[in-house]
């Protein structure tokens, strides 16, 4: 296979794609790139993949291996030390495209941040302009409430390093300690996108642990069959029946993973198809 040529857009200089992952949500791959191509068809390649030990079999994505989970924040530091590029626009596996992606309008926002010497811009959600710069597309933030989570944002790749190499939290655990560093002023120089600047990523999540329903009716929308029986859709609800379900595909999502995660590395070589399974004409959805 003739590998491409890396793609390195002149409105994003030295701008580079991350996608969090880990071995567990290698099912995700495929789904996540199918629709990052789609959307984002000149995204600067290659792209990469932090994950554990397994490898994605595209030409344009460069999968980072960081070896066995310690914790979210660990494999993230040792992801990021081996991406070469200024900064970094972090993705999450579970969060797909839905609309394509304004590189211009990305510009708007990317360029600022460099030129103000930036470690982080929130991309979602928007907060108002401050009054002393009304007409600014970002802002420094100067409150913890005005910082978001990990879902979509451009990083100074070694500050996210950094930050993320000083402690062992999950992602959840991870978004706390950055709002208490902003409370004591050792954050960094971080950036939200006010309410001036256009929308720029479109996304949904499709899955906690578990499909969801607005996630299985955007792939089968887009005429893509999930594979419920690595990762299922149960019952949504909140009663007691539901709750007890999802108690038991826990451990069941978390068996299935492991035992494909050591197939694929036993019978070949560590290697993750970028195979999208399309749902036939006249085939019902599974």
């Amino acid at each position: 296979m003739q590998v491409p040529t890396p793609n390195s857009p002149p409105e994003l200089p030295d701008l580079k794609i991350a996608v969090s992952s880990c071995d567990l949500y290698c099912d995700m791959w495929p789904l996540f790139f199918h629709f990052l191509f789609k959307h984002w068809p000149d995204a600067p390649t290659p792209i990469y993949l932090i994950t554990n030990h397994l490898s994605y079999d595209d030409p344009r994505v460069v999968t980072v291996k960081v070896g066995d989970d310690t914790s979210w924040s660990d494999g993230v530091a040792r992801g990021m030390a081996q991406i070469p590029s200024e900064y970094s626009f972090l993705f999450l596996d579970d969060f797909m495209l839905t609309k394509p992606m304004p590189v211009e309008r990305l510009a708007e926002v990317y360029l600022p941040l460099r030129e103000q010497n930036g470690d982080w811009v929130c991309l979602r959600p928007k907060a108002p302009a401050p009054e002393s710069d009304p007409h600014a597309l970002i802002s420094p933030i100067t409150d913890a409430a005005q910082s978001a989570g990990f879902h979509a944002g451009i990083w100074r790749t070694r500050h996210l390093q950094k930050i993320c190499s000083e402690v062992q939290l999950n992602i959840w655990h991870m978004e706390g300690h950055i709002r208490k560093l902003i409370r004591a002023g050792t954050a960094g120089n971080l950036f939200y996108m006010t309410e001036n600047a256009a929308g720029l990523v479109s996304y949904i999540e499709v899955v906690k642990r578990f499909w969801q329903k607005d996630g299985i009716d955007y792939v089968r929308a887009n005429n893509i069959q999930p594979d419920l029986w690595r990762r299922p859709f149960p019952p949504q609800g909140d009663n007691v029946f539901a709750r007890f379900i999802r108690s038991l595909l826990k451990r069941y999502v978390r068996m299935k993973s492991a035992l494909e995660t050591k197939r694929l590395l036993r019978d070949n070589n560590g290697v993750v198809s970028s195979t999208v399974r399309h749902i036939k004409p006249g085939q019902p959805p599974a």
